[in-house]
């Protein structure tokens, strides 16, 4: 065990010289073997080690037993012991967590201060080849779109790194070697229970695994480290086209356009879609698999060109015509008005609105100036005043500059694409007499048109906020 161990810790880098190794220990026999060879590595090079142990408070006295026997240990060995009594149910209910999601949480918050007040370089954590293969066949059964990398044996962590030297061994071997050096461990009763996926894979599904190949931890340690460096590329390679896509990225919301993320090849379009999924779950702690990807795969085939999605804690997607909205929509502050008061507009003024800001003021008369993307122009002489900004209303009509005769609003931003959800908020400018002659970014009316005869002339210009 001990060369099959030192040969993967050359080969993967995972510890040198001089290091301070903190080693996270349950009081199991896979962390109480740890431990024990730890501290006699140290007779080969010089290595400082301490030990970190969490009480979760979970199991009562159990949990007790557990911390004692861990202190009792260090103090034999003579070795730096810190507890962390930890108040796994709290969080749980704070943060609406399982009840193993918080006792990680809480575990690796502490373990990542514990290691910046020590100046620890490596968190050491006792995972081996038979959790490799358990993690493996759980990720699979539950559709990971990542899960065929399995548990890293190394990752940046807290200021330094976190390693899992005894990926290398399986559990027999740990039990053999406490047994042989006479090292004192206890039995967590709680890994025989069936309510956990991992549990029932150890107890049922491990041991044919093994029947078939009795080097199956080995088979799934190579398929493991292959498979993470493809994920590294394949997943570079997803945020390379993601980069060309988004149009918007904001905390809550990300906008991508969709005739660009068809021409991305089929086999990154779900990463793509899990990368962006990503980004807003940060903070949303919404749990990605393959069934939320499928999901938005099944949104975007979808023929009409308006459709909503609602996923897990408050992520909505929204198809609407050339672009694919990822959003979240967890708080009052966030939640959208839906309509807003018809303004009286000030010449020259300033008028904030939902969607954007309409500015006025006066203008030189040039017979050339009547309308560009997102300003336009108006004999002052030929208008109504005061103009008016409102929401669009049932059976607004409007002339096009240019053109003949009317078109429905309802036409107008169907042809232009606008958002259905922007369509209530969009501004439309009437004069006095409730005439439309302007629906800013869109069109202008044939009203009130600039010409070589204009003397007073105004510029009213939209600015989207962004």
């Amino acid at each position: 065990m001990k060369q099959a161990i030192n040969s993967f810790i050359s080969r993967h880098e995972l510890i040198n010289a001089g290091d301070h190794l903190l080693l996270a220990v349950s009081g199991g026999p896979d962390s109480m073997a740890m431990l024990h060879f730890f501290h006699n590595m140290k007779e080969d090079i010089p290595l400082f080690i301490s030990v970190a142990h969490v009480d979760h408070g979970l199991r009562g006295e159990a949990s007790k037993k557990d911390a004692e026997l861990v202190s009792s240990y260090c103090s034999r060995l003579n070795v730096p012991y810190y507890l962390y009594e930890a108040d796994v149910k709290a969080l749980k209910e704070k943060e609406g967590l399982s009840t193993q999601e918080a006792a990680r949480t809480c575990r690796y918050e502490w373990f990542a201060g514990l290691m910046e007040k020590l100046g620890a370089d490596k968190l050491v954590t006792a995972h081996h080849g038979d959790d490799q293969v358990e993690t493996m066949l759980m990720r699979q059964i539950r559709g990971s779109l990542s899960g065929r990398k399995g548990i890293p044996v190394k990752r940046p962590f807290a200021e330094g790194w976190l390693v899992r030297p005894f990926l290398a061994v399986e559990k027999s071997d740990l039990e053999a070697y406490c047994e042989r050096h006479g090292i004192p461990y206890n039995e967590d009763a709680s890994n025989q229970t069936g309510l956990y996926l991992r549990n029932r894979i150890r107890n049922h599904v491990l041991s044919f695994v093994k029947e078939e190949n009795p080097k199956a931890h080995e088979a799934f340690q190579w398929q493991s480290e292959v498979w993470a460096e493809e994920e590294m590329w394949l997943q570079s390679e997803a945020e390379r086209f993601a980069s060309g896509i988004i149009t918007r990225r904001e905390e809550k919301e990300t906008v991508i356009s969709l005739p660009e993320f068809k021409k991305i090849p089929n086999a990154l379009q779900r990463r793509v879609i899990h990368l962006i999924l990503n980004y807003l779950s940060i903070k949303n702690q919404l749990q990605i698999d393959r069934s939320h990807i499928e999901s938005v795969i099944g949104l975007l085939k979808n023929s009409h060109p308006s459709a909503l999605l609602h996923l897990p804690n408050h992520t909505v997607v929204e198809k609407s015509y050339d672009h694919l909205i990822f959003m979240i929509n967890d708080s009052a502050d966030f939640h959208r008005i839906d309509h807003f008061e018809p303004q009286e507009l000030a010449i020259p003024g300033e008028t904030e609105l939902p969607l954007g800001k309409l500015l006025i003021m006066p203008d030189s008369p040039q017979a050339d100036k009547n309308a560009s993307e997102d300003s336009v122009w108006f004999d002052m002489d030929k208008l109504a005043l005061p103009l008016i900004v409102r929401a669009r209303l049932p059976g607004d009509r409007m002339s096009f500059y240019g053109s003949n005769g009317t078109k429905k609003l309802k036409d107008l931003f169907m042809e232009e694409k606008v958002p259905k959800r922007d369509r209530d908020l969009w501004p439309v400018v009437t004069d006095r007499q409730g005439k439309i002659v302007w629906v800013p970014l869109l069109k202008r009316s044939n009203e009130a048109v600039v010409d070589s005869e204009s003397g007073r002339v105004i510029k009213l210009t939209y600015q989207i906020y962004t």
